[in-house]
């Protein structure tokens, strides 16, 4: 039997999402430095946490905002494992900006390898407010957020997480913020491409996304499920990524067009 390089067994290696669970779990509940897990010392400085709020203690707070990892879940998929980082991640950066040195190396060899978990899976970190999630790596959105507004690129990058499946009035309110961007430069987009500006303003006025439409939306809409419907909030959204990419690379060209003028 051939040799296999051991670069192909790491190329051809799937993420098996449970292995990694039990490492991260280990790492957080029962790696000690000092005296204590990293669990044990989030739980002794949590009086410091920002997001606290009135919760006196890290058990408190799982019992306030229903935080339950087990270390063998019965019922077990990707959006546990990702529920889980997004917990553990944020409370050890906030052990670590203590500024105490016995925490910074445990702390950062945990983000490290909460990070390199998350990547491997194909997500990415999402910030705001001194909080992250992650959310799978769409090269579309990642590209809008970079263009648009501050104040939205969080959205843009939020409407991919895993906890907005199923939650269409959070969806429908990314959707009305796109929206109002996008309302301003639609005799832009029209002289872009008339079909994609047609397309998208049909379903932004026509699927009970906008407040001032809602009792003129077709009995079409009115009939489907709600699973139905987020497919079509979904594809709303991917309309409205691809119309600001189309802006922009308007923008683009007109930069482009000022330098061939000057380049005679």
């Amino acid at each position: 039997m051939s040799r296999i390089p051991f670069s192909q067994v790491l190329k051809n290696a799937s993420v098996d999402i449970r292995k990694e669970y039990d490492r991260l779990f280990k790492m957080f509940h029962f790696s000690e430095f000092g005296t204590s897990s990293l669990r044990r010392w989030c739980d002794i400085c949590f009086k410091h946490f920002d997001f606290r709020d009135t919760c006196i203690s890290l058990d408190d707070f799982d019992e306030t905002h229903d935080f339950h990892f087990d270390e063998n879940p019965q019922k077990f998929d990707i959006n546990y494992l990702i529920s889980f980082c997004e917990y553990s991640y944020n409370l050890v950066c906030q052990l670590a900006i203590l500024h105490n040195e016995k925490f910074y190396k445990q702390s950062n060899a945990y983000l490290l390898q909460v990070v390199k978990v998350i990547e491997k899976m194909g997500y990415m970190a999402n910030k705001q407010d001194n909080l992250t999630d992650f959310v799978p790596k769409d090269q579309a959105a990642i590209s809008v957020a970079e263009i648009v507004d501050p104040n939205l690129s969080y959205k843009v990058i939020e409407y991919n997480h895993h906890s907005m499946k199923g939650d269409i009035e959070r969806k429908k309110a990314i959707l009305l913020a796109l929206a109002e961007k996008l309302e301003p430069r639609k005799l832009e987009l029209e002289n872009i491409d008339n079909t994609l500006k047609s397309d998208l303003f049909f379903l932004l006025n026509c699927m009970n996304i906008r407040h001032n439409n809602v009792e003129t939306d077709r009995k079409f809409v009115t009939n489907m499920s709600n699973e139905e419907l987020e497919k079509w909030y979904d594809e709303t959204y991917q309309i409205c990524l691809l119309a600001f990419l189309e802006l922009d690379n308007l923008e683009r060209k007109s930069r482009i067009k000022e330098l061939k003028e000057k380049s005679k």
